[in-house]
């Protein structure tokens, strides 16, 4: 059925868990960026896991638990990702494709990927008091929602293959019912001021593909994995304001 090949193709897209073959029907037109949010809860658990079950070590530790899980769990492809887009940004409009595919990665990578790191662990720490688990459940979610609807919208670089090949192969309408699950989700788990965490984090994410999709002349892979890790942060810095909770 194209709708599970979907499902087992969102896998096989986000994460390192082999799915194997897919059907001929799927492989034409999947619906995988519907089901982006519900590889996006997969992480979601994972959070939580680290959130709950090992409530007596110090904050930071789970963090950094929960985030070496994601890693795992996806190859790290998401903060490579990061890392390759800092990389092309800082080596200038000449050399930025050739900096970004480098498959080692430069200072001003290591850098950022230090700065997202440690942001995402003092998010934790700091939200200790006001942080509740459907923020952490819906961190992950919320991200591989943005992606299933950044990929149907913009405007593949001529440089990404993966970009283009999710473009043509993929149901845009599948970004549509992305966006549904994931709003739904977050106004079930929060209640009506989940729309406010919503409306901000969309617009920064959009704010954030927009910007690197001019940079790179096109949505790639790397801009892709740079979202997920911007919109966790955002998610987590913003659903941590104090009267989303009031």
């Amino acid at each position: 059925m194209a709708v599970i090949d979907g499902l087992r193709q969102a896998v096989s897209l986000l994460t390192r868990i082999p799915m194997g073959p897919f059907s001929e029907h799927g492989a034409k037109r999947s619906w995988a960026l519907a089901w982006f949010p519900v590889v996006g809860a997969g992480v979601g658990v994972l959070w939580l896991a680290w959130w709950k079950l090992f409530s007596g070590m110090p904050v930071p530790l789970r963090a950094t638990g929960a985030i070496v899980s994601e890693i795992l769990l996806t190859g790290g492809m998401h903060w490579d990702g990061w890392a390759d887009v800092f990389d092309g940004w800082g080596a200038g409009p000449g050399r930025r494709e050739q900096a970004r595919k480098d498959s080692r990665i430069g200072a001003i990578g290591v850098l950022w990927l230090v700065a997202g790191f440690v942001a995402m662990v003092q998010l934790w720490r700091l939200g200790a008091d006001t942080l509740r688990w459907p923020l952490l459940f819906l961190s992950p979610v919320f991200a591989r929602g943005v992606i299933s609807v950044a990929t149907a919208l913009p405007k593949a670089s001529a440089q990404s293959q993966l970009a283009q090949w999710v473009q043509q192969m993929t149901d845009p309408r599948g970004s549509i019912i992305s966006s549904l699950l994931t709003v739904g989700l977050s106004y079930w788990l929060i209640g009506p001021r989940a729309l406010v965490l919503d409306a901000v984090v969309v617009l920064l994410a959009a704010m954030f593909v927009s910007y690197w999709q001019r940079i790179f002349s096109g949505l790639n892979g790397d801009i892709l994995g740079a979202t997920v890790i911007f919109t966790e942060l955002a998610v987590l810095a913003v659903g941590s304001w104090s009267w989303i909770w009031r």
